[in-house]
């Protein structure tokens, strides 16, 4: 290589040291600057000559300085290296320059400390985006916060209100029952049969708040389980949803008896809401098939109607509650009816499955035999 080419080369180099896009400086084994480069001393508000000969961590915050001496130092010693550390410099004005810090030690043969490399770039825009990445994350967390408490308010409210209902319901109740035992005309006995209906629906609303808000706030189903044969319990919801829709049909095979450790009024619960919602929506001229059995450790509950097929969309949420079905033309309740027999079966170690497709409908209860 000749002089000449050998002279450019050495000046491309100082072009290129003194003018990168980022900080450099060799620092001695005792911890003084030997050289930095101009852009490094430019962040500082100083020359590259004022530089040499002060101490690396005279240019570093407090924090810094004490973050040099327990961790970056004995860092260096160990492996010789360190990468990515996030510094703050402090310029001649008083400033502060956050930075990224790459440092790699030279040592001779004898394993002696000849110098240090060190490249320093600057981080402003990532100390801004981390800050306001910081901030997002601590407003999101806090609306989160924000929304369980007004959801847990929301369901303790609903609470308050079933249980604060039931008194004035009971006296309604009560006065029906009374007013049923006096000499009325027609259409005050109609009046009066038409209050009953709509007391006792009062009755099953508040029962499924109270269901709704036990299971949302953590109390979870209550159950009283004891051994019972299930074959009467189903056969008296049967019969008394047949009563309610007499022009339906209703196909029963009950496999009994069934004797099942469980909570039997709970399981009359899902049963009335499997058969009553079969009767409801499902073809008016086409009959409801129940069947009951056990079989392989299982008590098993299906109910199934014919009738305009459930959307695989709505089968995604049907067990969630306030939800219903867009297929189906009545919109009496509030939606809670299958979501509250989803979480009886859960009680029960059990499950509550639905399918649909254009030959039936079907809703399956499930649970294990203790």
């Amino acid at each position: 290589m000749s002089q000449e080419e050998s002279g450019g080369l050495v000046e491309d180099f100082e072009d290129f040291f003194e003018n990168a896009l980022c900080g450099y400086a060799t620092i001695a084994a005792d911890g003084q600057i030997l050289r930095a480069n101009s852009r490094l001393a430019g962040w500082l508000g100083m020359a590259a000559d004022d530089l040499k000969g002060l101490r690396f961590s005279s240019l570093l915050t407090i924090g810094g300085k004490i973050f040099l001496e327990t961790h970056l130092a004995p860092l260096l010693r160990m492996q010789g290296h360190f990468d990515e550390v996030a510094l703050e410099l402090v310029g001649q004005n008083g400033s502060r320059l956050p930075v990224l810090v790459n440092a790699v030690e030279r040592r001779n043969a004898a394993g002696e400390l000849l110098f240090t490399r060190l490249t320093a770039y600057r981080a402003s825009e990532r100390r801004s985006y981390e800050r306001n990445l910081l901030a997002s994350k601590n407003l999101a967390e806090n609306s989160l916060l924000s929304e369980r408490d007004t959801a847990v308010l929301r369901e303790q409210f609903i609470a308050a209100l079933g249980h604060d209902l039931r008194n004035p319901l009971g006296a309604i109740t009560m006065g029906v029952v009374i007013l049923a035992n006096a000499t009325l005309s027609e259409r005050q006995q109609k009046l009066l049969a038409t209050m009953d209906r709509s007391a006792k629906r009062m009755s099953e609303l508040i029962e499924n708040l109270m269901d709704f808000a036990r299971a949302r706030l953590g109390g979870g189903m209550v159950l009283d389980r004891t051994l019972v044969d299930l074959e009467p319990v189903l056969r008296h919801v049967i019969d008394e949803l047949g009563t309610a829709h007499p022009k339906k049909t209703i196909e029963v095979e009950i496999a009994g008896p069934l004797q099942v450790d469980c909570d039997p009024a709970r399981v009359a619960q899902i049963a009335s809401n499997l058969v009553a919602n079969a009767l409801v929506h499902g073809a008016q001229d086409q009959s409801v098939k129940i069947h009951s059995s056990l079989s392989d450790g299982y008590f098993e509950l299906c109910v199934c109607n014919q009738g305009k097929p459930i959307s695989p969309e709505t089968l995604k949420v049907l067990f969630q509650p306030f939800t219903r079905e867009e297929v189906r033309s009545s919109q009496n309740g509030l939606g809670l009816g299958l979501y509250i027999a989803a979480e009886v079966a859960k009680a029960h170690e059990g499950t509550l499955e639905a399918s649909s497709t254009g030959a039936e409908t079907c809703f399956t209860f499930r649970m294990p035999l203790r």
